[in-house]
């Protein structure tokens, strides 16, 4: 049996947080709880998902965030290509962001090879990657989302605002043929506005598996960063700022 794209964007959801409600997944994915159930339980009838009184759970522990090692190793080839490609945007001495995706933490390895590089991020994990690494690395304090690695709220907001870095690295939920960029998370599409308000150069990071969606903020359009980094081409897709695939 096959399943429809929102109710891939819901497993999706579900796997990067672990747990949602059913109230929070109608507003990520905008549109109806009756119309969330019914994917729901298209999803548990195939074994993807587990339902829970008031929500639904990734498989494994039911509330707990899925291991960022397990996140990882989504689309991992194509998130390699797309940071192996992104790093010719580094140098020597570089101040870098990276936002709280899995797709930016890929970059670390590609830091750890330049000198006297410093890195922020808002994602937990991924500062312990950029430690591991031998990186200088300061982490964006604030609040875990839905028990995510990923910090945000007004501290974190605070935080970000007074930094102001070489070069943003940053992805997000999707990318419409109309070149608008979306996320569905209200609080990591402020983090990302606030961000992108501050950085030197904006480097946007997209797999193609993220091509034509939309989802319930708007972030910006492509036009407003300097340069994006796919792992293949996106037909029919045009845009004022560098594009790399």
């Amino acid at each position: 049996m096959s399943i429809t794209k929102r109710q891939n964007q819901i497993l999706e959801l579900v796997n990067e947080y672990g747990f949602l409600t059913v109230s929070r997944l109608s507003e990520l994915v905008y549109t109806s709880p009756s119309s969330v159930r019914r994917d729901l339980l298209h999803l548990q009838n195939l074994a993807l998902i587990k339902r829970t009184h008031g929500g639904v759970a990734a498989l494994g522990d039911p509330g707990q965030p899925v291991p960022f090692e397990s996140r990882m190793t989504k689309n991992v080839a194509e998130k390699r290509r797309i940071a192996a490609k992104a790093a010719a945007f580094l140098s020597d001495g570089q101040a870098v962001m990276l936002d709280g995706s899995t797709t930016a933490g890929f970059l670390v390895p590609h830091i750890a090879k330049h000198k006297d590089m410093i890195l922020f991020t808002n994602n937990m994990l991924t500062a312990v990657s950029a430690v591991r690494h031998g990186v200088k690395t300061h982490l964006i304090g604030g609040t875990a989302i839905d028990g995510s690695a990923v910090l945000s709220g007004e501290e974190a907001y605070r935080v970000a605002s007074k930094i102001n870095p070489d070069i943003l690295f940053f992805s997000s939920g999707s990318l419409g043929q109309n070149g608008l960029i979306y996320d569905p998370i209200a609080e990591e599409n402020h983090m990302r506005e606030i961000m992108l308000r501050n950085a030197g150069t904006r480097v946007f990071l997209c797999d193609s598996g993220k091509f034509g969606g939309r989802a319930l903020y708007t972030l910006c359009s492509v036009n407003e960063v300097d340069a994006c980094v796919f792992d293949k081409e996106f037909s029919r897709f045009t845009a004022s700022c560098k594009i790399i695939y």
